[in-house]
């Protein structure tokens, strides 16, 4: 069985912002508009913020 949010939200945190990006604030909200969030507010620790935090230098 495949829940739609699933898949909504696997495709949009596989897949990066396409545009570069100045902050990791600013890729995450991004990410956040791909499945109508306002906003993602990971810990310092999250993966997706650690990702993002040393793949924008």
């Amino acid at each position: 069985m495949i829940y739609p949010e699933t898949v909504a939200l696997t495709h949009a945190l596989a897949t990066p912002p396409n545009r570069p990006h100045r902050t990791t604030n600013d890729a995450l909200t991004l990410i956040a508009r791909r499945p109508g969030l306002t906003r993602l507010t990971p810990n310092a620790n999250d993966p997706l913020h650690v990702f993002l935090t040393h793949t924008r230098r």
